[in-house]
């Protein structure tokens, strides 16, 4: 489909401040632009440990460090990486970052499901919270999806690993992923990516930036992607609705002659419009039969149109910071997202006469954080508060277009407030030695209604509460200047919620509790040998409580409990050597033991009993299975190579491989809702003109290995997947200035 007529104004809104950028551009006085906590890292090439002599700088921690010294197993990747890499989205970065897996299941949490080291969350419209969070520029998503936008005009991504529980706004328990967008510069500076590829894939985004007075500079940018269909329709022999998306965001920047504050404010709006089809390993007839050819599907010729996904996620935020003095730094963060998703399904993914699915996702966050930094000479303290509001809406119907059928479908509403206080205090106990305690108290209550009352079911209205402290100690050696070891305690949270589908013959609300994690880890920071060599290494162990899993127990209703402990444990190692200039090698693995300590499952339509044995009669035994997208192993390797071509400019060229072994998307561990195992080749070659602009190709999936990026069982007969992208290629050019 195409894009909104919205998004068309805004693309040529993008355009037209461009151009003003460009003519009105003058000197000015404004150092760099960014906020004083949140820098523009020195080097473009951030992926994690790579060898560079100048410092890699994130904020996973609130505040601007080295990324050697931040003692959190944590990614970066910079712009340059990503283009070279040819990561233009989030769902891209699984294989480049240990630990990460991303899956899809639409309808659930709005179309992706992010995991690390093995936690994964409930894949649920509403009503639960997320396992893995989600920031913009310090603002939470409320959603996955809603971060699932083209990467243009992106400083850095950061992903932390482990629980993020005392400095980031809504409490984590597998993780963060800090999307760092440029901020406005104080000099004219831009570029285009333009390419062109299979499936008629057209991939184009720019940005500008400059300053409009003095201590006043703004920055555009944009994004249209298109595509066709990567899926045939055996049926009726055509080709599915092409994939199409665009972007626009912009900020406005304000500093004080001085630089002690500043002030961005910050709007950006994504459209996506695609298809989502699954595919059944059954047959009509009723028998297994496997998935067969992942680029042909069978859809019947009535339902085939009527198949759509449209999302629509826009959002403003006003940052301030203000150094108060030398040694006390504050910032506000003021922020309003909405995020809307509309999924239209085949609903026994076959050639036969079906009911579409359809979803129905509306929701509306506020949050507003406050949070100062005070730094002294032994001591470092980084202290806040933070409110989040949310109201979300979900609604499931059935188009039946060849009968009166009618499923168990729920209208939901969600109203959630939470508030926080907290702290994380540093001190330098000898020169080389830091303790680390961090604290956070947490309250929240969710109010909500699952309301059958239009299918004949009854209204379920009902709250949950909680508030709980949760706390963090770390210790921190400094062996010399480029050694770091560290040992962490932490304690993730994730709140309790309610199950938006829990069928229309429920009487009453079907809620859950707090699950818990511990986590133990311990790592090494390391380089050596002129910084050529950055090696990382960290162990840990996660003690799970309280697991809050699902089940689906029929066609759009499941059934939630806290009726798990799991323990997960693993090594995860990255390394990079640079061993003659222009070149580096990188690769990062790690092992995952990640299982079910102790699980009963009721065993129904979508969780049959398997290979399992029986904690009681009609009751699954599923101890000792692996939690859900948690492979044993993972990793991926790269090289990067530059180098002068005479005066023409240079050549440089990055190739890739990733892999990782089966993980499963139930607590069932069944081979036909799992992901195989898989592996991908990923490379580009380009030619960097002396002064001019980058002519480039590449591949994408070289090998056009497919496996299941999402797969479940609805009911006896009805298994469906959900299969990654083909192979891809093509040819492109890059422009900066």
């Amino acid at each position: 489909m195409l894009l909104s007529s919205a998004v068309t104004r805004c693309l040529l809104a993008s355009s037209s401040l461009a151009a003003v950028l460009l003519m009105v551009a003058v000197p000015a006085n404004a150092q760099e632009a960014g906020a004083p906590q949140t820098p523009t890292p020195p080097s473009a090439a951030a992926s994690n440990g790579q060898p560079d002599n100048t410092d890699i700088v994130v904020t996973a921690q609130r505040r601007s460090e080295r990324l050697q010294d931040v003692p959190i197993s944590i990614t970066a990747v910079g712009n340059d990486d990503l283009a070279k890499r040819g990561i233009v989205d989030v769902t891209q970065l699984s294989g480049a970052v240990p630990g990460l897996t991303i899956g899809g299941a639409a309808g659930g949490n709005a179309g992706n499901i992010l995991s690390i080291r093995g936690v994964t969350g409930l894949v649920q419209a509403i009503g639960a919270g997320q396992a893995v969070g989600v920031y913009l520029d310090g603002v939470y998503l409320s959603r996955p999806d809603a971060a699932f936008f083209a990467l243009d005009d992106v400083e850095r991504l950061e992903v932390l690993r482990g629980p993020q529980g005392t400095l980031y706004g809504r409490n984590t328990t597998g993780g963060a992923i800090n999307i760092v967008t440029r901020e406005p510069s104080d000099v004219v500076r831009g570029g285009v990516d333009i390419s062109y590829g299979n499936y008629n894939s057209l991939q184009s985004r720019g940005s500008l930036s400059g300053p409009l007075a003095d201590n006043l500079a703004a920055s555009i940018s944009g994004s249209y992607n298109r595509r066709d269909s990567y899926l045939v329709n055996t049926v009726t022999g055509k080709r599915q609705a092409p994939a199409t998306s665009g972007t626009v965001r912009g900020k406005l920047r304000f500093s004080s002659p001085d630089q002690s504050f500043t002030a961005t404010l910050a709007a950006d709006y994504a459209a996506v419009d695609s298809v989502i089809i699954y595919k059944n390993a059954f047959d009509l007839a009723g028998n297994l039969v496997g998935f067969g050819d992942p680029s042909k599907v069978s859809i019947d010729a009535i339902t085939e149109p009527r198949q759509s996904q449209s999302s629509r996620s826009a959002g403003a935020a006003l940052t301030m910071n203000w150094k108060a003095s030398s040694t006390l730094s504050l910032t506000s963060i003021t922020s309003w997202r909405k995020f809307d998703i509309y999924t239209a399904i085949d609903n026994d993914a076959s050639a036969a006469p079906a009911i579409l699915t359809v979803t129905k996702i509306r929701n509306r966050s506020f949050n507003q954080e406050l949070r100062g930094l005070l730094t002294l000479p032994s001591f470092r303290l980084t202290f806040g508060g933070n409110y989040y509001h949310e109201f979300s809406n979900t609604a499931l119907s059935t188009d039946v277009p060849t009968a009166s059928i009618v499923l168990n479908l729920p209208n939901d509403t969600s109203k959630l407030d939470a508030w926080a206080l907290f702290g994380q205090a540093e001190y330098d106990v000898l020169p080389r030695l830091t303790a680390v305690v961090g604290l956070r108290y947490n309250n929240e209550r969710r109010s909500f209604v699952v309301d059958y009352t239009g299918r004949g079911g009854n209204r379920l209205p009902g709250n949950v509460r909680d508030q709980i402290v949760i706390p963090s100690f770390s210790l921190n050696f400094k062996a010399t200047s480029d050694i770091l070891l560290y040992v962490k305690a932490s304690e993730g949270y994730l709140a309790p919620g309610f199950n938006g589908f829990p069928g229309v013959a429920a009487t009453t609300a079907n809620t859950f509790n707090a699950e818990t994690i511990w986590a133990y880890e311990a790592g090494v920071k390391s380089q050596f040998l002129n910084r050529r060599v950055t090696l990382n290494v960290a162990g840990f162990r996660y003690d799970y409580r309280n697991l809050q899993v699902s089940a689906v127990t029929g066609p759009g209703q499941s059934a939630i409990f806290n009726a798990a402990n799991a323990k997960l444990s693993g090594v995860e190692a990255s390394l990079a050597v640079r061993p003659v200039r222009g070149l580096t090698l990188s690769a990062q693995a790690t092992y995952l033991d990640a299982h079910y300590a102790k699980y009963c499952q009721a065993i129904g339509a979508g969780a049959p009993q398997g290979n399992d044995g029986l904690c009681s009669p009609g009751v699954a035994d599923r101890s000792g299975n692996k939690l859900n997208l948690s492979p044993e192993w993972s990793g991926g390797l790269n090289v990067d190579y530059e180098q002068p071509v005479g005066n023409l400019g240079s050549l440089r060229a990055n190739a890739s491989y990733s892999w990782a072994s089966q993980s499963y998307f139930s607590a069932v561990n069944e081979a036909f809702a799992s992901t195989g195992g898989w592996e991908r080749v990923d490379g580009q070659i380009g030619l960097q003109l002396r002064n001019g602009p980058e002519l480039y190709v590449y591949g994408k999936n070289l090998t056009d290995n497919r496996y299941a990026a999402y797969g479940a069982r609805i009911r006896p007969g009805l298994i469906i997947a959900q299969f990654n992208d083909p192979r891809t290629y093509g040819v492109g050019v890059r422009y900066r200035f």
